[in-house]
């Protein structure tokens, strides 16, 4: 399984991200989904601060994830990388948002 380096914007933030080479299209897609979540929710105005959005987009694929898993049987171990993608996406987020504050 070979290694791809992929440029990602997340949050208007660049990242370069180590994926197997057979993933990239997910990981662009799950990229998108976050993007698309987080601006939903930073334009509803109803939260401001970058890390609650952040959280409450992940939340929010999360579940979205849980309830199409549910529903189309989704293999255990897919379920729990997507996730742990999602997560490692997050914190890399956080972290970057944290550290420039």
């Amino acid at each position: 399984m070979s290694i791809e380096q992929v440029s990602l914007e997340i949050m208007g933030r660049s990242f370069t991200i180590g994926t197997p080479a057979e993933e990239k299209a997910t990981l662009l897609q799950a990229v998108s989904m976050l993007n698309q979540k987080f601006d939903a929710i930073k334009q509803s105005g109803r939260i401001v601060e970058t890390d609650k959005i952040v959280i409450m987009a992940a939340l929010n694929l999360v579940h979205d994830l849980l309830k199409m898993s549910m529903k189309d049987d989704l293999a255990i171990g897919d379920f729990e990388r997507k996730i742990t993608d999602m997560i490692n996406a997050c914190e890399k987020v956080l972290n970057k948002t944290q550290a420039q504050a």
